[in-house]
């Protein structure tokens, strides 16, 4: 067989079948950006994984039929196009006439795989890390802005900027997004200031506004976790299409702009698509604002026109108020009973189920066992019968789904060893274990592990901790993403609890979930290992 990449021999296999990537994930009950990787090359099913046999049986389903007999040739004659040519194929092809088309589907689709891990080790052992190939985890690696460093030089040049008066016309991007900055800084640093505590932005430039200049970004992202310290309250909104690089980028905003004294609110427009030159707003209320434009390209803003006197700021105030008319919350903030009620009605829709959690799920708990802890955490009867309504519901929904779909999990391991050590949770306040609680909790585990090929466990040891954020959040299905930021201050104990249920943040959710299992040593999301572990840990 020839050389083939797994990528280009599943596409060529799609394409064989007249399937869309979309169409193969349904029949595998998994994630369809999870096969897009498959063909973009991104990623590699790992050896270990079923995944080439469950491919070759639902490629092959159905071409028994006799009204698919033209099907099932052009399909064969494909599968001969892709095993190579002259003597080889000759050889390769006298063999595969005494094979099913199913035993020829996973010879092509292992020789494929094995040619692409082969591959991506050597880039591994050749290629730095920032050269690496795959473009998400790239992107992933490059969005973690809160841990980018600025060079002094950098660091120096951009306070000179600063330090000068704003011009009221601005040329060139980083002379903008500087400015922006500097306005915003004046802005909080002024201590007489009274007015309202506002800062509004916009998204709308197919270009991220930081790209090639990191080390901005790094004051930029400063000044604002500052501002939302000080109590600055902030408001966004965006144009929303399906760049996965710009979903992605506010997957992390999210997540790192909330829960500080000062609020997030972000917005988007329920019309999707995003304007052609780009027009961009930074405004300060009661303070400043820069109108922000294309000028030289039509994908990213590149000059400003500065305006700080009162009543000229109030037009724009006004200006912007006018937007909010036609835009959404993407991010709705909800309190602890809302949170309740939708984490259990979310669950009556089937569908994959992904969790990244400081510590283990309420779902993973026998049930007889999550009712004695409800019933000891909640005394009040009439309470007590409402949360395990809720509680049921979701069980029964979870055993539903585990038959069919992927439920998967990621936890720190050392919930799981704290767990033991000390008989008690470490975060979950409703759990309220006895002597034999936290084994029979974790023998459960295993049972479901062993006995539900859909369900996966991945461990995150302390090496690799930096890979969770301060929020714990699932995703279920392609419809729903519960969110609970925790708080910044460690001197606060306020979770933030926030849903999103746009279907292209849910998206980027999802492709942000499997690049973390990815990145996660493999050999703390191989399922034996992992049994096995829990095993030795009880």
């Amino acid at each position: 067989m020839k050389h083939t990449k797994f990528g280009d021999c599943l596409n060529e296999l799609l394409q064989l079948r007249g399937w869309s990537a979309a169409r193969l994930a349904k029949s595998l009950n998994i994630d369809s950006s999870y096969v897009r990787r498959w063909v973009r090359g991104e990623r590699t099913p790992s050896l270990n994984s079923n995944y080439i046999i469950q491919i070759a049986e639902v490629l092959n389903e159905g071409l028994d039929k006799e009204y698919k007999k033209v099907t099932k040739d052009v399909f064969l004659k494909g599968i001969q196009d892709l095993v190579g040519s002259g003597d080889v194929r000759n050889t390769e092809a006298s063999a595969a006439e005494n094979q099913s088309v199913f035993e020829q589907l996973v010879h092509i689709l292992q020789q494929s795989q094995i040619h692409s891990l082969t591959l991506d080790h050597e880039a591994r052992k050749t290629h730095k890390p920032i050269d690496r190939q795959t473009y998400v985890m790239d992107l992933l690696d490059n969005a973690q802005w809160h841990t980018t460093s600025t060079t002094p030089s950098n660091q120096e040049a951009l306070a000179v900027f600063m330090g000068s008066q704003i011009p009221k016309a601005i040329q060139g991007k980083k002379e903008v997004l500087t400015a922006a900055i500097s306005m915003i800084r004046e802005a909080i640093a002024d201590k007489e200031f009274i007015g309202n505590r506002e800062i509004f932005l916009t998204f709308q430039s197919e270009k991220e506004y930081f790209d090639d200049y990191p080390e901005i970004y790094t004051h930029w992202q400063n000044t604002i976790i500052e501002a939302l310290s000080l109590g600055w309250n902030m408001k966004q909104i965006c144009k929303l299409n399906k760049n996965i690089e710009r979903s992605l980028r506010l997957v992390h905003q999210i997540m790192d702009w909330t829960n500080y004294q000062g609020t997030y609110g972000l917005f988007y427009f329920n019309k999707y698509g995003i304007y052609n030159p780009p027009f961009e707003i930074f405004l300060v209320r009661g303070k400043g604002a820069l109108l922000c434009f294309a000028t030289d390209n039509h994908n990213e803003i590149d000059a400003a026109l500065y305006i700080n006197e009162l009543e000229s700021v109030q037009v724009i105030e006004k200006f912007a108020k006018q937007m909010f008319y036609d835009v959404e919350p993407l991010v709705r903030k909800l309190d602890r009973e809302a949170y309740f009620e939708l984490n259990s009605a979310k669950d009556r829709k089937s569908g994959n189920h992904l969790i990244c959690y400081h510590d283990l799920s309420f779902l993973t708990v026998p049930f007889e066992t999550m009712r004695k802890y409800v019933e000891v955490s909640i005394p009040n009867e009439a309470e007590n019968k409402v949360h395990m309504k809720r509680i049921e519901a979701s069980y029964k929904s979870f055993y539903r789904d585990i038959q069919k779909y992927k439920i998967v999990h990621i936890y720190p391991m050392r919930i799981f060893e704290y767990a033991v050590k000390t008989g008690q949770y470490p975060k979950n306040a409703y759990f309220r274990p006895i002597a034999g609680d936290i084994t029979h909790h974790i023998k459960h585990i295993i049972w479901l592990l062993k006995t539900y090929e859909g369900f996966e466990i991945a461990l995150v040891s302390d090496n690799q901790i930096e890979l969770l954020n301060q929020a714990e959040w699932e995703i279920k299905g392609d419809h729903t993403i519960m969110i609970g930021v925790m708080p910044k201050n460690e001197n606060d104990t306020n979770v933030e609890l926030l849903t999103i249920a746009e279907g292209t943040i849910v998206g980027a959710f999802q492709e942000y979930f499997w690049d973390l299992w990815d990145r996660i040593n493999p050999i703390h999301r191989d399922k034996a290992s992992v049994i096995s572990w829990l095993e030795q840990l009880i």
